[in-house]
Parts: structure tokens; sequence; C-alpha cells
């Protein structure tokens, strides 16, 4: 007999494991019809969300500086095993080396996630001879993150 257990009311304090945030690229060829495919072997995605310091202190500040928030950035970097034969991390090493722009799409846990369009600005491979060879890199957003997607039921 299958054993049950009780499930939590709120999830407020429960952490996420890091391995359930996914990263897809777009190998489609429109934006409206999507292709999403995965980036496979992730060890890690990093999406980071920035804002330029604007200097907003004066006399009166009491010698405190005071800041403003300015122009925002965001940027992805990653670090997957190099599959052989997987066509999201091929997909990212051609947009590389052909110049091109690439489509995102950052998964949470629950499914809903994030788009944006970004230029891959570092794309690395490292292959050493007592591990496992490995595909690295940054893209750089352009232009805002897609507000969160919930998952359609």
């Amino acid at each position: 007999m299958a054993q049950s257990y009780p499930t939590r009311t709120s999830g407020a304090s429960t952490g996420t494991k890091g391995a359930n945030y996914l990263l897809y690229v777009n190998t489609g060829t429109s934006e409206e019809a999507a292709t999403w495919t995965l980036i496979g072997g992730l060890r890690s995605t990093d999406l980071k969300r920035q804002a330029e310091e604007i200097d907003a202190s004066h006399k009166t500040s009491g010698g405190w500086k005071n800041t403003l928030p300015g122009l925002r950035s965001w940027s992805i970097e990653l670090e997957a095993v190099y599959l052989a034969g997987d066509a999201g991390a091929k997909f990212l090493e051609q947009a590389f080396l052909d110049g091109k722009q690439v489509h995102l799409k950052f998964e949470y846990p629950d499914k809903s996630y994030i788009t944006g369009w970004g230029s891959i600005t570092d794309c690395s491979v490292s292959a050493p001879h007592d591990d496992v060879a490995t595909i690295s890199g940054t893209i750089s957003g352009d232009g805002a993150l897609s507000e969160v997607t919930q998952p359609s039921l």
C-alpha cells in the first residue's frame, strides 16, 4: 500500500531546487510560432537583472549617498555539460558564430516563464583531460524581458 503524506498549506518558506529552472532557445522560424528547444546538460543558469546607479546625493543628504535606479539590463550566464547531439547547445553555438540574436525562455519550477531576446557575448567550450567537456556563455539582453507568463492548462 502506498504511503500518503500531508501537504503544506503555505509554501512561502519552502526553497526550490535550482535543477528545476530550465532554459530554452527558440529554434523555430518566428517569435509567434516558437519551437522551444531545451538546452540540455545545464549545470547552472544565472539570470541577472541590474540597474545602473544614478547618484542623487545633495548637500542636505546628511553626508549619505542617495541613489536612483537608471537604465536596466539583464543577462543569462550558463554552463552545461556538452552533450553530443544536443540541439539547444548547438543552436546557441551556431547563433554565436553567425552573429545572430537568440530568443530565450527561462522557465520556473511551476512552469511559468519569461522570454526575451539577447546576443551571445561569450561562448566557450572547456575540455579538460580529467573531466567532462562543458559549454558556457553569456547572453546579454536586448530590451526588456517579458512579464511572467503562466502555463496554459
